[in-house]
């Protein structure tokens, strides 16, 4: 019933009102710099009126208002565009991951250096240039087996930085899976309170906030979806996987691969189900797609031109002759990795033929060539007695090469006869003629024609030759070793490759570090803390306060004047 206490009771309620708006006000004011805060506003309503006019009350003015109260402290959220950041966080911290990788990777080749592979090649040709202009000096054929040294150990040194990096990332994925599991552990005990909460009727503004910077965080590691339920309950899962449901969280795991080839791939699984887990989004998803294919493929390709430039070089090194005359022997050991043992790959496997490598070595290396011009016609001497200088004319016919043998210095051909290319064909210097059963006891020595041109050959050896050297240098920068390509293109293209994925992993990046800088901005505006407006809001609140407390006071003066009428 409305009476002269009335005004007491509005006047209170006004004060309270007003003060816990102020409360809320420094709570806004406290928490400004605080990333993970939603700003907040005290709501106000008008409480329930006196009863409309009855046999009870008087029939004067009807209802009358007993002033305000607070009905809500509202949490200022955009949900949607919170759930934009969630997204883009994922996106943003996979593409992180693959960038850093690849910067890594690019650290790893080192290119260009002083201490680089493709400075290796480049020492190791030069050398090689050296010995096929001074064949005979003991120096030269020292630099050459020191270049190769050189070059063995920067392949080895890319492979191992490669494997160590592999191993490192692989612990970094057990590390995230370990932090995904605390995180999803947390979610569930804020889900245990935020419910707590709401069951008694009030909005766990601050609890929210906790449980939306986790849920963000988890965002980063892993693609995972979300939805509340009716209690409020955030349920987490990944995959169709429940991380989260209610106050309970589920792990993942990490499981190391019995397989050898398969070492420092631990894959990922669901200990609930015993599920394996994919990650496609999220730094988890980065650092896999880093481990398992971005290292693997490069130093597949690694592994690809340090077996390959073994085998070439071992072959040209076989057609040509060592200082004593004798037949080149291999300059490099055969590799031969076990596909099952990804330890053994080939760069790691590189090593000097045993007898390069022992104390007359340098006498072994096959620096001279029966043929003036290896890279147009190989010669192989099978009749260690044979003797003779040789012109040999190479010419198309159609798809083939017609070759025609001349004696040194006479214009009148011996025989002729048309091979196709790489075909390996015999001679016999005492009938002059060629022989194609290269099992034929009378051949005195094979030729496989590559191009077309004149060449001299001559079947005694002679110690000032550095034809075969010359050949061997080519397989850096002229002949189609590796795929197709020389050795030091198939190296460029790597390093290329690597550049070009870089740099577009650094602009994915970029691009979506730019759209969360957007969406964060645009969450700011909403949830965000404005201090110019909350100053505002501090002296609204203030004076409501102060003119509360005047009204009051005029009240207890109505109060006085009728009580001392009565007295």
């Amino acid at each position: 019933m409305n009476n002269i206490f009335s005004g007491l009771y509005v006047g209170l309620k006004s004060l309270e009102t007003q003060r816990k708006s102020l409360d809320v006000t420094g709570h806004n004011i406290a928490n400004a710099n605080n990333e993970d805060y939603s700003r907040q506003r005290a709501v106000h309503k008008a409480s329930y009126p006196y009863t409309p006019p009855g046999l009870s009350n008087h029939g004067g003015a009807g209802q009358f208002g007993t002033g305000v109260e607070l009905e809500t402290v509202e949490r200022m959220k955009d949900q949607f565009i919170a759930g934009q950041i969630f997204k883009e966080n994922q996106t943003s911290a996979l593409w992180e991951e693959v960038s850093r990788g690849l910067e890594k990777i690019e650290y790893i080749f080192n290119e260009p250096s002083e201490s680089s592979l493709a400075t290796a090649f480049n020492d190791f040709w030069n050398s090689l240039q050296d010995l096929s202009n001074n064949p005979n000096d003991t120096a030269a054929r020292n630099m050459v087996r020191e270049r190769a040294y050189t070059m063995m150990d920067a392949f080895k040194s890319i492979d191992s930085q490669l494997v160590d990096y592999k191993a490192s990332l692989n612990e970094n994925i057990s590390t995230n899976v370990d932090r995904i599991n605390l995180l999803s552990d947390k979610i569930a005990n804020l889900n245990k309170q935020i419910v707590s909460v709401k069951g008694s009727g009030q909005n766990p503004n601050d609890l929210l906030d906790q449980r939306d910077s986790l849920f963000k965080e988890l965002n980063q590691f892993i693609n995972v979806q979300s939805r509340e339920d009716e209690q409020g309950n955030l349920i987490v899962s990944t995959g169709g996987m429940q991380l989260v449901n209610g106050s309970d969280s589920y792990h993942l795991e990490t499981r190391e691969s019995e397989k050898e080839s398969e070492r420092y791939k631990d894959k990922i699984f669901y200990s609930r189900t015993d599920t394996e887990i994919e990650p496609t989004n999220g730094k988890l998803a980065g650092t896999i797609a880093v481990r398992d294919d971005k290292i693997d493929f490069y130093r597949g390709k690694l592994d690809t031109l340090a077996a390959t430039f073994v085998n070439e070089f071992n072959t040209r090194h076989k057609e040509g002759y060592d200082k004593n005359g004798e037949p080149g022997q291999n300059f490099f050991e055969p590799i031969e990795p076990d596909p099952e043992d990804r330890k053994q790959s080939a760069a790691a496997l590189m090593k000097l033929a045993p007898e390069i490598e022992a104390e007359d070595g340098l006498e072994k290396i096959a620096a001279g060539s029966y043929s003036e011009e290896p890279a147009v016609l190989k010669v192989n001497k099978v009749n260690a007695d044979a003797v003779g200088d040789f012109q040999i004319e190479i010419s198309e016919n159609g798809s083939d090469y017609q070759i025609k043998i001349f004696n040194k210095g006479e214009t009148e051909a011996i025989t002729s006869t048309t091979v196709g290319e790489d075909t390996e064909i015999g001679f016999d210097i005492e009938t002059g003629s060629f022989i194609t059963d290269l099992t034929d006891t009378d051949i005195d020595f094979t030729l496989t024609a590559q191009d077309t041109g004149n060449v001299n050959i001559g079947m005694e050896n002679n110690a000032g030759s550095g034809d075969n050297a010359n050949y061997l240098s080519d397989i850096f920068d002229k002949s189609d070793v590796v795929e197709g390509t020389s050795v030091d293109g198939y190296y460029r293209t790597i390093i290329t490759s690597i550049g070009a994925e870089a740099q577009r992993a650094s602009e994915m990046r970029g691009n979506e570090e730019v759209l969360l800088k957007q969406l964060n901005n645009l969450e700011r505006s909403v949830s965000g803390v404005s201090l110019d407006e909350e100053m505002t809001n501090l002296i609204k609140y203030q004076q409501a306060y102060n003119a509360s407390a005047k009204y009051i006071t005029k009240v207890e003066e109505i109060i006085d004047s009728l009580m001392s009428i009565v007295r």
